[in-house]
């Protein structure tokens, strides 16, 4: 009974060192895209796009950390093909977490490496292309949903007992094979706050 009794007074303690974080950043983002023959044409360029992100942190053991929230980001492209410009803008929403450990630095600092896992839906895009816009709405290059992996570093510093403040890299690559496939590699830098709850 005393040990079921200490259990339960550590897990309470543990949820109650809840965390919100709200960041926003700047994504930039590589289309690669591989044709019916299994090539990477080279004529997409990165573009860049926004970030914004809220989610809910908590602690499962001494160092590791979990999260998981929502994710909103614009994960856009410029090129040219024989000259003719053309460029990508594309808005997704979706949810997004993470895993792994954090560690305390001097300074009052802290660090913390995860892996992420993130599941994005398009909700409005357009092509440019010839002085037109096309709705990508009905491309299934971009409809449904895309499953991104990767992983993230963040440092943060505490500025009083219930907030710090952090800025956050993060890389996701949606990892699809195959011929005609196309894959977003968005790489993310962002700042944010974390509001601690009890």
């Amino acid at each position: 009974m005393k040990k079921f009794t200490l259990l339960f007074l550590l897990l309470a303690s543990a949820a109650s060192a809840q965390t919100w974080n709200l960041a926003a950043g700047i994504n930039t983002t590589r289309y690669v895209f591989t044709n019916a023959q299994g090539q990477n044409p080279d004529y997409m360029k990165s573009g860049a796009g926004n970030n914004l992100s809220l989610s809910y942190e908590q602690p499962f053991s001494t160092y590791f950390h979990y999260d998981a929230g929502l994710v909103y980001s614009q994960y856009n492209s410029v090129g040219d093909v024989q000259n003719i410009p053309f460029s990508y803008q594309t808005d997704f929403i979706g949810l997004n977490g993470g895993i792994g450990p954090k560690l305390d630095l001097p300074y009052g600092l802290k660090a913390s490496i995860k892996g992420r896992a993130s599941i994005q839906t398009m909700l409005n895009g357009n092509q440019f292309l010839q002085n037109q816009y096309l709705d990508l709405s009905d491309d299934s290059q971009f409809t449904g949903l895309r499953f991104f992996l990767g992983f993230s570093m963040e440092l943060e510093k505490k500025v009083n007992q219930s907030i710090s403040v952090f800025t956050q890299f993060q890389h996701l690559d949606t990892i699809q094979f195959g011929e005609s496939t196309l894959n977003f590699v968005p790489t993310t830098f962002s700042f944010g706050l974390k509001i601690q709850s009890k």
